[in-house]
């Protein structure tokens, strides 16, 4: 019957404003739903049917909006008309007319739920949510071991406000916010003063260090940092994450005792950076020696968000750099004490300078192991060795109702504690956690770490905080799932993000794009806080950038329908989604279940931020903005409308756009685009523009990256 139907169409009995929605049958096929309306026999293939055959007016019931012409010429559609127009006036949208859902409640009775399943696609987004909404469709969280809904009791418990320890924990929680948004206060730097110091070198040309240079400079740094071993008071030799391959740095850590119980005494202590803390397991991290005057060398690449991720020695780092007692040793260069300041010298061989390192301090006698007496040899092994597993952690559980004295970072530091916990059990499974830069997901880190747990990531996850790249983590989700041997590799994966850099990152997409086309062996987790803005920016200039609001809620909640996504609108709905992927973890260590990918989406987890606004001031007078004033201004003349400004999340430098704008003569000639992405604002770029001109203006790093 189908395909004499196509072959020989009929004609359409309504007029061309007929918005056709579908229903997919139970075999997979697509089929347009007027052809259910219109039929004279049941289709037993769709599991909607029964519906369709019981309600002889469902034609006239049909969720689209049809012009009154239409209506009336579809039997019955006249009368419903009238039923709607007498209960609330027949709603007219762009020339077309309604059927009120009290009609449609009043005609279906208990079957009006299942036929909005088959027929409200045609509404509004706005209007079919509210509809489902309404009869109970919306809210559901993943399926439970047995297949239940793990939402099926959670409303059985209530969220309590917050008491006094709660109220004490939030305070926490925004002052881990306001210092992650302090670190984005630009500093200008004074244009008087000449730079000094060991500062970045701009090369205009490309330069590679020849054979002869780089022997040269590894001498001279070689050379001094052995008299500084030699003169110093006492050494403190740190080895960060991505040193620990080195066997040079290896052999240092082998070589330090862990029986020296007064460590000040010792003239030279080796202790683990904290990013290497973070890729192994712990519930309760090592505790940190105090060696506040020592010469200080660390062996590695530190970064400046990676530090305020996991809450490090920061302030001995700019100590040591004002004392000229800080040496950094990293992959080709070296920060070092030359002279009266500490100087970068480029194109070391830095195995070559580690080498020396390594002699000098060993002719300063013994090395102490800097992390407690005792407690050397399960931290190499967790580093090198191959770890002994134990029993399975038990799952996570709650009782009673949410809130009160917990705070919602409480639970998500539980189930990162509860990873660690499993981790250890079975040391020979991959189990890892990566964050994304961002303002909640460096709160969550905050938490994690004031709580003594590992963030239980891996050199990657490292390197993405080293380099606070933001929105890096989907493209590790990519990989783990669609790369060899990763993809085939039983793991446990969790990944977290917010739904700005999830969405400049195609995070949803790829997700589901993974879910259907790989199957990987992975038990995995991506998780999205959807507080729909960009944190930071706005907070650096004490006003919200319209355009800088994520308008992502309908999308969310469209998304959950999935069977492998979830919304979290509330802790108890938080708390009881942790508590299953627990227990699907456990369950799938234990291998009595299967892999999976599944999204989660938390709402309400916001933080009170206050405006980190800095002096101006020097933003004002800066020789930055003459240059924006002069060269824009110009730029615009003759134009006859705003010039397009366009850029991306401004994050790197909101605050002189916020001040141009709204301040100087010449921002009034312009108007500010934010594209979803760096490579979107681009793509504008080379578009027709109002007066022939645009601008770009992109972050000056990863901006750059990103194109």
């Amino acid at each position: 019957e189908e395909e004499e139907e196509e072959a020989q169409p009929k004609e359409d009995k309504h007029d061309d404003t007929l918005v056709r929605p579908h229903c997919k049958r139970s075999d997979g096929d697509v089929q347009n739903q007027e052809a259910y309306l219109d039929a004279q026999s049941v289709d037993e293939e769709c599991p909607n049917s029964a519906a369709v055959a019981a309600v002889p007016m469902m034609s006239t019931l049909v969720a689209s909006t049809r012009s009154e012409d239409s209506w009336k010429s579809i039997d019955g559609g006249e009368e419903a008309l009238q039923q709607s127009s007498q209960i609330n006036g027949c709603p007219i949208e762009s020339e077309a007319m309604q059927v009120s859902d009290e009609v449609l409640d009043g005609v279906l009775g208990a079957r009006a739920p299942e036929a909005r399943r088959l027929l409200g696609g045609a509404r509004s987004p706005e209007r079919w949510l509210d509809a489902r909404n309404a009869d109970g469709l919306q809210r559901k969280g993943l399926a439970d071991l047995d297949g239940k809904d793990s939402y099926a009791k959670v409303n059985e418990k209530k969220v309590n406000a917050a008491d006094s320890v709660g109220k004490e924990k939030q305070k926490v929680v925004n002052e881990l916010a306001s210092a992650y948004a302090r670190d984005y206060v630009k500093q200008v730097a004074p244009e008087d003063k000449p730079f000094l110091g060991a500062q970045p070198r701009l090369l205009r040309k490309p330069h590679i260090s020849t054979v002869e240079e780089t022997e040269r400079v590894t001498a001279v740094a070689c050379k001094t940092i052995g008299r500084l071993i030699k003169e110093a008071r006492g050494v403190h030799i740190r080895i960060s994450e991505d040193a620990r391959r080195s066997d040079v740095a290896r052999g240092l850590m082998e070589a330090a005792s862990d029986e020296v119980v007064d460590i000040d005494e010792a003239p030279v202590v080796v202790s683990m950076t904290r990013d290497l803390w973070h890729t192994l397991p712990f519930t309760q991290l090592p505790s940190p020696p105090g060696t506040a005057k020592r010469l200080l060398i660390y062996v590695g690449t530190p970064g400046k968000y990676l530090s305020m991720c996991i809450k490090s020695y920061r302030g001995r780092f700019d100590t040591a750099y004002e004392e000229d007692r800080l040496v950094i040793l990293c992959k080709g260069v070296c920060m070092l004490p030359l002279g009266t300041q500490e100087q970068n010298i480029f194109g070391v061989d830095e195995v070559a300078v580690l080498k020396t390192i390594a002699a000098a301090v060993k002719a300063r006698g013994s090395l102490a192991w800097g992390h407690g007496v005792g407690t050397k040899a399960s931290i190499m092994t967790k580093i090198y060795g191959y770890p002994v597993g134990g029993e399975l952690p038990k799952p996570l559980s709650y009782e009673g109702d949410a809130g009160g004295s917990a705070n919602s970072f409480d639970y998500l530091v539980d189930y990162v504690r509860f990873l660690n916990q499993l981790k250890i059990a079975k040391p020979e499974m991959p189990v890892t956690v990566w964050y994304d830069t961002g303002l909640l997901v460096s709160v969550l880190m905050g938490s994690v770490v004031g709580a003594g747990v590992s963030l239980l990531t891996d050199s990657d996850g490292v390197s993405m905080l080293r380099d606070a790249s933001i929105g890096h983590i989907i493209s590790k989700l990519n990989q783990v799932i669609a790369v060899e041997p990763f993809k085939s590799a039983r793991a446990v994966y969790n990944f977290f993000i917010g739904d700005g850099a999830c969405r400049l990152n195609g995070g949803v997409e790829l997700a589901l794009h993974l879910m259907e086309g790989h199957k990987a062996q992975s038990l995995t987790n991506l998780f999205i806080f959807n507080n729909h803005k960009w944190a930071i920016e706005d907070n650096l200039v004490a006003e919200t950038f319209e355009e800088h609001a994520l308008y992502n809620k309908s999308f969310y909640d469209l998304l959950q329908h999935h069977s492998n996504v979830v919304v979290c609108e509330n802790d108890l709905e938080l708390r009881e989604t942790l508590s299953l992927l627990s227990r699907k973890a456990d369950a799938y260590a234990a291998g009595k279940s299967g892999p999976g990918l599944n999204i989660i989406v938390i709402r309400g987890l916001d933080v009170s931020l206050p405006p980190m606004i800095g002096d101006i001031e020097p933003i004002r007078q800066s020789s930055e903005m003459s240059f924006l004033r002069n060269v824009l201004g110009k730029f615009a003349e003759g134009c006859q409308h705003k010039v397009p400004l366009y850029g991306c999340s401004a994050f790197e430098y909101i605050q002189y756009l916020h001040l141009f704008m709204e301040e100087m003569p010449e921002g009034k000639k312009y108007q500010y685009v934010c594209g979803r992405t760096d490579i979107q604002a681009a793509h504008m770029c080379g578009m027709t523009q109002p007066d022939g001109k645009c601008v770009l203006f992109i972050n000056d790093v990863y901006g750059i990256n990103s194109l």
